[in-house]
């Protein structure tokens, strides 16, 4: 079967080589600007970069390049009913209420990182980092620039149901971890981040099971891109508050290796359920 031939194979042929093609675009900018090339700067401040050309550039080429991708690939392989049908996952907010709560799954990953931490003596509370209603705030702030609303569009709001079109829902999930996975690489290299085989190893890893377990709760809502959102800052969210809260004092693999196997127990049984119920997938509207 020809990618012409078949709208779900051109759709997501397009949104994964404008995605990829948008990180790359990113870092090649980085460097160029870390080189003394161009005229603003791309370093990183806080939420943002340290000049207006850089954050516009990081906001379209990273943080919303693919939901950017998203829109282009659906506007040219999919037309107006198709991206109707996108805005209206994006506000597709009644759900069953208790998959706003296991929503918050990483917050006990993360929890079990801590009882680790302070059990081998590798992590403290750190009080005076302790900001209430800054935290409060920045769980908005991280839902719109930080990642959950660029990238779900594109990640589940798109990619994920054209794959499901063609395949099933838990090899569809793998393959968008791993397309998750190597958008992010040259934007964390843009940043010098994963810097070793071991920390690529590890994110793939995390790319994957999460992919998986977000895809069980996709199916779950009934296609809402709007719980993939909430989800996707949930889990950011969790992980920024144990980094501030509970810093490092020394290095253990210990804390990592718990938050690894929990995170597998729950992927596991998420694929495990995506096997036996391949009938959701018609919630995706095939």
């Amino acid at each position: 079967m020809t990618t012409r031939a078949d709208p779900a194979l051109r759709t997501t042929v397009v949104f994964t080589v404008l995605a990829l093609g948008f990180a790359v675009i990113y870092w090649i900018v980085a460097v160029l600007s870390r080189a003394g090339t161009l005229p603003f700067s791309m370093e990183h401040v806080d939420f943002g970069r340290a000049s207006l050309a850089g954050n516009i550039v990081w906001l379209v080429f990273s943080n919303f390049g693919p939901a950017l991708a998203a829109v282009i690939a659906l506007a040219v392989c999919r037309g107006r009913a198709a991206l109707a049908e996108l805005g209206r996952s994006l506000v597709r907010w009644r759900v069953p209420p208790w998959l706003y709560v296991a929503a918050w799954f990483n917050l006990v990953l993360n929890g079990a990182v801590v009882a680790v931490g302070y059990a081998t003596g590798t992590l403290h509370f750190d009080d005076a980092a302790f900001a209430p209603l800054k935290f409060a705030l920045l769980f908005f702030v991280m839902a719109a620039i930080d990642g959950p609303l660029g990238e779900e569009i594109g990640w589940r709001g798109v990619l994920l149901p054209e794959l499901m079109r063609r395949m099933s829902p838990l090899a569809a999930a793998l393959v968008v971890g791993v397309v998750w996975y190597a958008w992010h690489v040259p934007l964390y290299a843009a940043e010098d981040k994963l810097p070793g085989l071991g920390e690529h190893i590890f994110f793939l890893y995390t790319c994957l099971a999460l992919s998986v377990i977000m895809t069980w709760f996709f199916l779950k809502s009934g296609a809402s891109t709007f719980l993939m959102i909430y989800l996707h800052d949930a889990a950011n969210y969790s992980t920024f508050l144990r980094a501030k809260l509970f810093p490092k004092l020394a290095s253990s693999p210990w804390p990592i290796a718990a938050y690894a196997a929990l995170l597998l127990v729950l992927a596991l049984a998420a694929a495990v359920a995506l096997v036996r119920n391949r009938a959701d997938r018609s919630a995706v509207h095939l």
